[in-house]
């Protein structure tokens, strides 16, 4: 056995990442000191993508879908000062108690949003690196103590690891040739923001990369509102986004459809999002291509495809395309630190 693990770890608006090879885990990016009960049908199962209940020196906190706090309130970090602070190492750190093992040290690759990688990257790697000690807390009242020790840190802008993993294979070579000579659009649409980041000839440009403050989480807004009106129904958020997969959700044995408000909202937020996209990219009239990756990229990749300058590309994910940056940092991290 490998004498440290390596991970890839990925702190967004929306959600926070993990990825060691085998396992994958998804959070809601949402803490609180107060947890939920949740009585609904078939969503009764433990498990780190529920959440978890986390005890720590400075108190106790539930991370993701066990934190009771509602995802319209303005408690979830939408402010980078917010997410980028304690509350932010709360969240990584509740996400690697899932893969510590033995006090086994961690090599991670953490990717920030782009315009506040440069700014907070020292900031995060003096945060995390070295020993934390956590308690999970089981719904039967039992302590299971972590040991995370974080021994090294790399970090990575969004949406970088989505690149690695399209120039690198899964070990950490490189296998697409063609791609180190290329000039590259990568857009990560996500939950709270958009991050857009120019790669030419393997090299990032900082010209034309940045945060823009709109994701997919504007859409759900707008359905949830529409649906609200018509039932009187406010749904969690694990209910709407699954409502959105399916279609339709039903409400005390009324069924209502979403396809029409579901279009209707993602396409004016497809507009609004690609105009300032375009904006970003007005000098760099010679691209080969623009990918699109990230949790929102599959809701809007058909009304902002046509909007988009240029070859315009969906990263597939068989898992979730939420785990595209991760998958790639956690090839770079196999390239940085050995398999």
């Amino acid at each position: 056995m490998r004498r440290f693990k390596l991970i890839g770890v990925d702190l967004g608006f929306g959600f926070t990442k993990g990825f060691d090879g085998q396992r994958s885990v998804i959070v809601q990016s949402v803490l609180s000191e107060q947890g939920r009960t949740d009585d609904s049908p078939g969503t009764d199962r433990l498990g780190p993508d529920r959440g978890f209940h986390i005890t720590a020196d400075d108190g106790d906190f539930f991370v993701g879908d066990r934190a009771d706090c509602d995802w319209r309130s303005a408690r979830h970090p939408r402010q980078p000062e917010r997410l980028f602070g304690e509350y932010g190492k709360r969240l990584i750190l509740a996400v690697l108690a899932d893969f510590t093992e033995m006090e086994r040290p961690l090599h991670l690759v953490l990717g920030l949003p782009v315009s506040h990688w440069q700014r907070l990257k020292e900031t995060f790697v003096a945060r995390l690196v070295g020993y934390h000690q956590i308690r999970w807390l089981q719904p039967d009242g039992s302590r299971i103590p972590k040991n995370i020790h974080i021994r090294k840190i790399h970090t990575l802008p969004h949406p970088m690891g989505t690149y690695l993993g399209m120039l690198m294979d899964a070990d950490g070579r490189i296998r697409d040739e063609a791609l180190k000579d290329q000039k590259v659009v990568l857009v990560d649409i996500g939950f709270r923001s958009t991050n857009v980041i120019v790669m030419e000839r393997m090299r990032l440009s900082n010209r034309c990369s940045g945060t823009i403050d709109l994701g997919v989480g504007r859409g759900l807004e707008a359905i949830d509102r529409k649906l609200r009106q018509q039932s009187g129904y406010a749904p969690r958020f694990d209910q709407l986004y699954q409502a959105l997969r399916m279609g339709h959700i039903r409400v005390e044995g009324q069924t209502y459809n979403l396809e029409r408000i579901r279009a209707e909202a993602f396409g004016r937020l497809a507009e609004e999002l690609a105009a300032r996209i375009d904006r970003m990219l007005t000098t760099e009239w010679d691209l080969d291509r623009l990918v699109l990756t990230g949790g929102g990229a599959r809701e809007l990749a058909e009304p902002i495809g046509p909007l988009l300058p240029g070859a315009v590309s969906l990263i597939e994910n068989l898992q979730d395309l939420r785990l595209n940056n991760v998958q790639g940092q956690l090839h770079l991290a196999r390239s940085r630190w050995g398999l």
